[in-house]
């Protein structure tokens, strides 16, 4: 089965990291504690993931972070559907192809391009916060079966989704986090004063399993995802 594909282009976010000479970041060590404590605000009001992404940004170290993608598309089910839709595409385009050349039982594999989709505060809070304009894709193999006369193909399907994002801050926006507003202007400015740093989010689902027929009108009811949060650090059970 094939990975996601090579990470899309991202805007240039605040700048070079600790690119500020050293005596312009005085207001800026001042607003890390500001950052700092909106972190901890949001992780008190169970935006879990959102205070996780806040504190590796502030944590400096630019690591990529992994994210939970079915932890997100179960609770975005927004997320669900659009990633869900990417992969259809592709399985009606396979399937469609073999039928007409009559190509049965053998795999087909498939990987889409990354796909923007915008997580909103309405439809989850923590995760609009947390990541709020990320990339997905899909990826996957898939069997077409021999249908009986009249009738429509069948598949076999496995395949995964994929999640990208790049954790940065833009001028001219501001969010209201656990009461106190952000400026994106001022985040931005801990990465270029070498206070905090821009990272990439990435993440693969779980496989998931599709097998039946596919219907002429209509969607195909492919799976959603379960609640797979496994004791992580942004578990809001825990």
């Amino acid at each position: 089965m094939p990975g996601p594909p090579d990470p899309p282009e991202t805007d240039p976010g605040a700048g070079e990291w600790d690119s500020q000479p050293w005596y312009a970041i005085l207001d800026d060590i001042a607003y890390a504690e500001v950052a700092a404590a909106v972190a901890s605000a949001a992780d008190a009001i169970g935006y879990t993931h959102a205070a996780a992404h806040l504190d590796h940004y502030l944590g400096n170290s630019g690591d990529t972070l992994e994210v939970n993608v079915d932890s997100v598309l179960h609770d975005v089910p927004d997320a669900n559907t659009h990633a869900n839709s990417l992969a259809e595409q592709e399985i009606r385009r396979i399937a469609s192809a073999a039928a007409a050349a009559e190509n049965y039982d053998n795999p087909t594999t498939f990987q889409t391009d990354w796909d923007p989709f915008y997580i909103t505060k309405e439809s989850n809070a923590d995760w609009f916060f947390a990541m709020g304009g990320t990339r997905m894709a899909a990826s996957g193999v898939v069997i077409t079966r021999e249908p009986a006369e009249g009738a429509q193909p069948s598949v076999v399907v496995e395949y995964k989704i994929h999640i990208y994002d790049r954790y940065n801050w833009d001028e001219g926006k501001s969010v209201e986090i656990a009461g106190v507003t952000v400026h994106d202007k001022d985040m931005g400015e801990l990465h270029t004063a070498g206070l905090a740093r821009e990272y990439d989010i990435k993440g693969t689902s779980e496989v998931r399993r599709y097998e039946g027929n596919i219907p002429a009108n209509g969607p195909v009811d492919l799976p959603g995802s379960d609640d797979s949060r496994d004791g992580e650090r942004t578990d809001p059970t825990r």
